[in-house]
């Protein structure tokens, strides 16, 4: 099984209003996946989707 990450995946529904979603995915593309098949606005409309961001950073194996 691939390294899971949280990724939010935001878009603009029919009003324009800003949405977003969190979904673990192995990489963006998964993601956008994931939303499109639990969305059906996202479903319908993929280019609606303006956002796709990694929410788990490696700040931890920074830290001398």
């Amino acid at each position: 099984m691939s390294d899971q990450k949280r990724y939010t995946v935001r878009y603009r529904d029919a009003n324009s209003q800003q949405i977003e979603s969190c979904y673990y995915a192995g990489d963006a593309f998964e993601a956008r996946v994931l939303a499109m098949e639990a969305v059906p606005y996202i479903r319908n409309h993929p280019h609606a989707i303006d956002l796709i961001r990694c929410e788990d950073s490696n700040t931890d194996a920074m830290v001398a």
